[in-house]
């Protein structure tokens, strides 16, 4: 029973010795990125691209049945 008291505490150590003393520790999650991206804007979708869509629209409803 002591064994295990002593092997709990040991890795509670590990755990209270090797973790993060400070947030400041851990990286900021804006750092490093640009504030200025631009998503461009959409082009409408050609002719030839609303085909191929209805396309894989009517193969999907075919095999989902």
């Amino acid at each position: 029973m002591k064994q295990t008291l002593y092997i709990i505490m040991a890795a509670l150590a590990v755990v209270w010795v090797t973790a993060c003393k400070d947030v400041s520790e851990e990286p900021e999650l804006n750092r490093g990125y640009d504030s200025n991206f631009r998503v461009p804007d959409p082009e409408p979708m050609t002719a030839e691209d609303s085909a191929f869509v209805a396309a894989q629209q009517a193969e999907y409803e075919q095999n989902a049945k």
